[in-house]
């Protein structure tokens, strides 16, 4: 438990729309998808944490996570969030998504500017 809200205070700290459902990690064992850049800053046997950069009108496909997954939004914007049943279309920055394992979730810029998130996985 101390570990999730260590996890939940390093995403505030550091200010997916069609398709099949697939199962991914946050790191390099996905296939690359045109409009987003993901950046490693941290992965070992515990965590793995993300910058996610969505260019205007990139998303993901849904997909699962093996791991509960926490997305913290960095830039405010027109964004869709799904999250099982669950979707949200604006997001603020330092809004916070907890995604549970194998919940299909998927996030999609639907602005005209770059919309930033960090994805902390508790594995």
């Amino acid at each position: 438990m101390n570990s999730r809200i260590a996890l939940i205070a390093l995403a505030f700290a550091i200010p997916s729309l069609v398709g099949a459902q697939s199962s991914v990690d946050l790191t390099g064992n996905r296939p690359a998808t045109p409009g987003i850049t993901r950046t490693t800053l941290k992965d070992d046997a515990k965590y793995s944490v993300a910058r996610v950069t969505f260019a205007p009108g990139a998303g993901e496909v849904p997909h699962t996570h093996p791991y509960d997954i926490i997305i913290t939004a960095v830039r405010s914007g027109p964004a869709v969030i799904m999250v099982g049943d669950s979707k949200t279309t604006t997001v603020k920055a330092g809004e916070v998504k907890f995604v549970p394992r194998d919940v299909v979730h998927s996030v999609t810029n639907t602005g005209t500017v770059e919309f930033e998130v960090i994805t902390v996985g508790i594995k």
